[in-house]
């Protein structure tokens, strides 16, 4: 199909009122912030935002559900270099817009914090020092550092340990927590400060879409609304959509839910643990709280729950309809199910959630190993805190992929968003901002574009 900007009679007869340039569907992080750049850098005049939670950021993006990380890739030991590369360009985006809209704004989206990520036996010195032979040109900022240099900077991670342990850490002083639900609050707040019109529609579900006369029908449980083109920037439910579409069906989903353990303050800034290249489940790691100083979190802890959404078990049925049950899916699932380094971490995880008996263990065996003076009496769960992630299964590879997928067809595009999708926001929306503008033959300003934010 290719694109149709002449009116047919039928579409004529649309009221104005109910077609838009774009409709996108998802006010989490990933949605507003292309609405931003469309509505700032484009000559787009009419966008819809269709929401089914009754407000931004209810899931994924809010603070309560994510490690309020921006992650450059110095830290994350499971990236490649050039995934390392792309990761870092994607941050640097991001405190470039936190710059623009100036501190008074900005201030309570985001904290400047010291991180690292920490070794703690032979085998894991040796692979960070591996490591930082094969980024440190990516991060000049990033030092290597002895016991007694990370004392000085966390001292909670050397107190207690054993003398004779193998430590060894990379630090960086720009190290930044955010609350990726005030930035989505931001983003909106700045796309209504243009000239465009915006209209925002919440509790509206989405239930399907069809192509109509040169214009997409997007019907949702109230009414009909009509778009030359749509997104999906709806988290888990974004291949869900494309599926319905008939679209890319060698992925489906792996539901991968996390939990978070608090104790009181223990670290001053954030602490990761060294982890495998090749899995895609974070390791525990223990960060400040931009909601609250006085503690410290600890986790994720990892689980395969039976929904799309948190909380939402309803949501079940549509997991399901994610999966293509075709042989090379059903392969995938079982070489990722059987792999030995996944099996270890979710046998492990599974205690973990075990009344009583979990905190003794994550305490034991993940906790302590950052801070070795923690004991289980110095946890408590945090209740209602964590998320689900949609980790992509590619059946073609027949494994579980790093980072996005994008699916794009004639007027429509599809972001599915594993971490480090907030991060990775505003490169998102300039991919997209650009696909979108160019199908439809509509202006967009990407010299401004780089100046303010940059290039990814």
């Amino acid at each position: 199909m290719t694109a149709d900007h002449s009116h047919t009679g039928s579409s004529r007869r649309l009221q104005e009122s109910k077609y838009n340039d774009v409709i996108i569907i998802g006010a989490g992080i990933t949605g507003t912030s292309l609405l931003f750049t469309l509505c700032r850098y484009s000559g787009i005049k009419k966008v819809l935002i269709l929401e089914k939670y009754g407000g931004m950021a209810q899931l994924n993006s809010n603070s309560r559900n994510n490690a309020q990380t921006l992650h450059f890739g110095d830290i994350e030991t499971n990236y490649s270099p050039d995934k390392a590369k792309e990761t870092n360009r994607a941050a640097k985006m991001v405190l470039n817009y936190l710059s623009a809209i100036g501190r008074k704004d900005s201030a309570e989206i985001y904290r400047k914090v010291q991180k690292m990520v920490l070794a703690t036996d032979d085998g894991e010195v040796e692979s960070l020092e591996k490591t930082y032979s094969t980024i440190k040109k990516i991060f000049p900022e990033l030092k290597i550092i002895g016991g007694k240099e990370i004392a000085k900077l966390e001292p909670n991670v050397v107190k207690g340990r054993d003398k004779d342990d193998a430590i060894l850490a990379l630090n960086s002083p720009n190290g930044y927590m955010v609350d990726f639900g005030k930035l989505t609050n931001s983003f909106m707040i700045n796309a209504k400060r243009t000239n465009k019109t915006i209209e925002s529609r919440f509790n509206e579900e989405v239930i399907s879409l069809e192509e109509k006369n040169g214009f997409y029908e997007v019907n949702t449980r109230k009414g009909r609304y009509y778009g030359k083109f749509v997104v999906f920037a709806s988290g888990t439910y974004s291949l869900y959509f494309a599926k319905t579409m008939g679209m890319d069906r060698n992925l489906s989903v792996l539901a991968v839910g996390g939990d978070f353990y608090y104790s009181k303050k223990v670290l001053r800034g954030k602490v990761y643990r060294v982890q495998k290249g090749g899995i895609p489940f974070a390791a525990v790691h223990g960060d400040p709280d931009i909601a609250n100083k006085r503690v410290t979190r600890f986790g994720p802890t990892v689980s395969l729950p039976l929904e799309l959404e948190r909380g939402h078990i309803e949501t079940l049925a549509d997991y399901i309809r994610t999966f293509d049950f075709d042989i090379d899916t059903m392969i995938s699932l079982k070489n990722i199910l059987l792999d030995k380094d996944i099996q270890r971490i979710l046998s492990r995880n599974i205690i973990y959630s075990i009344p009583i008996i979990g905190k003794y263990e994550f305490a034991k065996m993940e906790a302590s190993k950052i801070v070795p003076s923690i004991k289980a009496d110095d946890l408590t769960i945090a209740k209602d805190i964590g998320g689900i992630r949609p980790q992509i299964i590619d059946s073609k590879k027949r494994a579980l992929v790093l980072g996005e997928e994008k699916i794009t067809k004639d007027g429509m595009i599809f972001n599915v968003t594993p971490s480090p999708g907030a991060t990775s926001c505003l490169a998102s929306a300039y991919e997209d901002a650009r696909y979108i503008t160019k199908y439809l033959g509509i202006e967009f300003d990407e010299s401004r574009f780089a100046k303010e934010i940059g290039i990814p």
